[in-house]
Formats: structure tokens, sequence, C-alpha cells
């Protein structure tokens, strides 16, 4: 973010230094507020919330460490960035005081203009990426509750029908296994949760002789009664002559198991199927659905953490894409790569290689 949007506070009693300091900003783009004193600059910046402050430690009366202190105590102007400006004499310890008090950069005099504005542009995008973070986090708590709380709602009305009502006992069954299908969503979510937070604590991976035919086959058998339940076939294939893998058997099967239990979970007619081919360095495992499609704004995306895949509304799906997360980090922990490739009304390819040991 620049431009005139982009307010700069200046806080220094010399008029000389806020005058080139205007230049230097507005001439690139940068709009300026200007404040001679701590308690004037206080004012401005509880008032205006601009989004970066350069201040100046040494002034008269109030001086820029209580000036900051005062910010950091502030709720309105504590996440405000300050990069705080001091002469060259000054003893270094100025410096870290000012940083312990909670300044995100220092500059010294005399002002050199290609260096100001390497550090504004530096800890404006700092501050820009954790506002992000946040933003994302919020979300992604938004989407958790969501995603959580919808299942036990249907466990709630199965229960409820079963407890309230004389029911054949065809519906009875029916009713139970749509409580049981909830339990299992509100589980797989809570696994792929635990699975990631280890995966980013680091993965402490075995190094173990993995047949990757056995491991595909394992895959599909597992998933075939999900398949079954929806009417969709499930296939997979292989040649015979596959060299073994070098790897962490039960995380590659987690990773297959993710992607294959999305790409049933978000297919309502046709077919998903597994597939296993060898490159020269590499073995290439796809996972292609006939699903709904992933959007081509969504795909360079489904991979982060806490993005949220739109699917169709008219048949809405739990889940918030933390298993993708996963595989593509227990993918790159095995020196391999993943990708997706899709189309919407047709469907979507996930594909992942791993490398062959000599």
């Amino acid at each position: 973010m620049q431009g005139p949007d982009t307010r700069i506070l200046v806080i220094d009693d010399h008029e000389d230094n806020r005058v080139l300091l205007k230049l230097i900003l507005e001439s690139r783009g940068f709009g300026y507020l200007g404040a001679a004193s701590g308690p004037e600059g206080l004012a401005i910046a509880r008032q205006e919330r601009p989004d970066l402050i350069l201040l100046d430690l040494q002034m008269p009366g109030m001086d820029g460490f209580e000036v900051l202190m005062a910010l950091k105590a502030h709720s309105v102007t504590r996440t405000i960035p300050v990069i705080i400006l001091t002469a060259t004499y000054l003893e270094p310890k100025s410096v870290e005081r000012g940083l312990s008090l909670g300044a995100d950069e220092y500059l010294t005099k005399p002002i050199n203009p290609d260096e100001i504005l390497v550090r504004i542009r530096s800890v404006i995008r700092v501050r820009e990426a954790e506002r992000e973070l946040r933003q994302l986090r919020k979300d992604f708590s938004s989407m958790l509750v969501h995603d959580l709380r919808s299942p036990l709602e249907g466990i709630g009305i199965a229960l409820n029908l079963l407890l309230g009502q004389e029911l054949a006992e065809r519906d009875a069954h029916q009713l139970v296994q749509l409580a049981r299908d909830q339990v299992l969503d509100m589980s797989r979510m809570i696994e792929d949760l635990m699975e990631l937070h280890r995966a980013e604590a680091g993965l402490s991976l075995a190094s173990e002789n993995v047949n990757p035919r056995h491991l595909v086959a394992d895959v599909a058998a597992e998933s075939d009664l999900l398949a079954q339940s929806k009417g969709l076939a499930l296939s997979w294939e292989a040649p015979d002559d596959l060299p073994l893998l070098l790897g962490d058997r039960r995380i590659l099967k987690r990773v297959l198991t993710n992607l294959v239990g999305n790409a049933l979970k978000f297919t309502h007619q046709g077919a998903v199927a597994i597939r296993i081919t060898r490159m020269p360095e590499a073995l290439s495992f796809e996972v292609r659905d006939t699903g709904p499609g992933i959007p081509p704004d969504e795909l360079a995306r489904v991979f982060d953490k806490y993005f949220h895949i739109q699917r169709r509304k008219e048949r809405p799906e739990h889940g918030f894409g933390l298993g993708l997360a996963f595989c593509k980090l227990a993918v790159e922990e095995h020196q391999g790569t993943i990708r997706v490739a899709s189309e919407v009304g047709k469907g979507t390819v996930f594909t992942v290689e791993l490398p062959l040991t000599s």
C-alpha cells in the first residue's frame, strides 16, 4: 500500500526537518502529517490514526521516549508502526531503549532520502502482512466454528427425530447413518487440524522403503465404502514393476487419503481415479475426479492454510482446506511437489511427484 491514502506523521520540533521530510514523502506519493511537539503529535496520532510515525527522540519538554511510551499505552495508537529518528552522536543505548519501548525501526540524522524510503516501505510491508494474517486467522476461526457447528446441528436433528417420534426401522437406520456421517465429518476436521499443527511444528519423518502399489491399494480399499455410499466408481492403476520409495509410509498414506477423500467428498456423480506413473527420476501419483471443479481464481490458493474453496451453493459441503495445507507440507518434506489442475464443470486433478532414490 502506497499513495495519498498512506499517511505518515512526522513528530519533530525542528521545522527544517519537517519541511524536508514533507518534500521527500510527498514526492513519493505518501500523505504527510506534521507535529512540532510530543503532545501535538499524540493528539494528531489519536485523531488521524496515521499508517506510520516518524518520531524524533530529542525534543524539548516531552521527548521521543515519552511520546513512544504514550503511543504504545493507548489502544488507538498502540499498533501504529514507529520509526525513531536519532542523531549520530547519541549513544547506541538510546536506539536500544527506543526499540525496547516498541519502535519498529530507527534512522540516524542527517536524513538520507533513499534510506528513509526503504525503511518506510519495509515497515509498512511488515505491518500489512501482519494485518492480513490477523484477518486470515479471524476468517479461519469463523469457518472452523461454522464447519463444526453444521455437523453438530445435523446430529441434533437426527437424535431429536429418533427420540421424539415412532419411526419405521428403515427411517431410524437412515437417521443413525446421518448422525454417524456427521461425527465422521467432525473427526476428519479435527484430525486435519491436529495433523497440520504437527507438520508445522516440524515433521519427524521415518526413513523406510515404501511399496507404492501397496500404498495406493490400501488407500483405495479404505476409501471404497465412502465411494459406494455416494454411488461413485473408485479405481486405481499402477505398473507392476514400480521401484520402492524412501519415505514415511504413514505420512504418505495420509497425503493420498486426504486427496482421495476430498475428491470423493466433492464429487456427486461419476468417478474418482488414482494412477501412478513412473518418470525418469520420480513417481507421479495422480488423483482425478469428475466433480464440480475449482474456479480459476481460486486454484493458486487451494494449499493455503486459511483458504476455503467456494463450492456450489446448491450442494454445500463442510471442510476448511487444512488437509490440503498438510499435504503440501508433507510432500515438500519428502522433497516432492504437489500441484492442481481443474476445469469448472469437468473435474479436478491433484498430482504428487516424489523423487526416486538412486
